[in-house]
């Protein structure tokens, strides 16, 4: 009899969400994938919340810092963060949903200052100063790669460092960088270039923690309603609202 009630117990520990309890999500500004500041909640966003929505599952998004992101999905207090790519440090302490969106990280520079430059090798970026955003995946990459990088905590400000230049270039998400720009120097989005050559593509997901109660279940019912996205015309359209004023659209 003891031994039955310590299963019931168990099982009730792995129901994700009891009535009336939500998903906790954790993302930042990155748009066009998150807009904290609008109702217009950004792609990945709204993607997220209608799969979840797909599998008759409610979730909620808070708004951290990027490392408190990570942090919260390490410790379990928050189910999910997006969006991410894989990485084996990652995988200690997440899972990775199906793919959402294939990234493709580039270099912006002020082409008066660059003229038409493309990437090739980390090599030729050597002694090249470059603005980064702090707590991304490519922070060991560019430190093993020996590149001199300036991290600031978002994205706003990598990109307002190439434009006052105090830093030769600014690495982001080709269509996060071209968003910013035109957000932020509408009327001088013309001197800006990005390298035609990406310098990494890789899938973005939602990292999930392997603390939070049921979320190896929860994912599975994400991918079911992501999967359903797509089958149906609401990724696209989704997509469509979001990502037809960019100068790129990449997939």
């Amino acid at each position: 009899m003891k031994q039955f009630f310590v299963c019931i117990f168990l099982i009730l520990l792995a129901v994700p969400c009891m009535a009336g309890e939500k998903v906790v999500l954790v993302s930042n500004e990155y748009m066009p994938y998150v807009n904290t500041s609008s109702k217009e909640r950004g792609f990945f966003s709204d993607v997220v919340l209608a799969a979840f929505a797909e599998v008759n599952i409610e979730a909620e998004i808070q708004f951290k810092p990027w490392r408190r992101c990570a942090m919260m999905v390490e410790d379990g207090s928050a189910f999910g963060t997006f969006p991410y790519v894989v990485t084996e440090k990652r995988q200690k302490y997440a899972w990775f949903s199906d793919p959402i969106w294939q990234s493709h990280h580039v270099f912006f520079y002020l082409k008066g200052r660059m003229g038409d430059y493309d990437f090739t090798t980390f090599e030729d970026l050597k002694g090249r100063r470059i603005a980064g955003t702090a707590g991304n995946y490519y922070e060991d990459i560019f430190r093993d790669a020996g590149l001199s990088m300036d991290y600031a905590p978002s994205e706003v400000s990598g990109i307002r460092k190439v434009r006052e230049m105090r830093t030769e270039f600014f690495v982001e998400d080709e269509l996060v960088g071209w968003a910013l720009i035109s957000r932020l120097f509408p009327k001088e989005k013309h001197m800006f270039g990005s390298t035609s050559t990406p310098w990494d593509s890789n899938p973005q997901s939602m990292m999930v923690s392997k603390k939070y109660p049921g979320a190896e279940r929860l994912m599975e019912q994400f991918n079911v309603g992501l999967k359903a996205l797509r089958g149906n015309g609401v990724f696209d359209t989704i997509f469509e609202r979001y990502m037809a004023g960019c100068p790129v659209k990449t997939q």
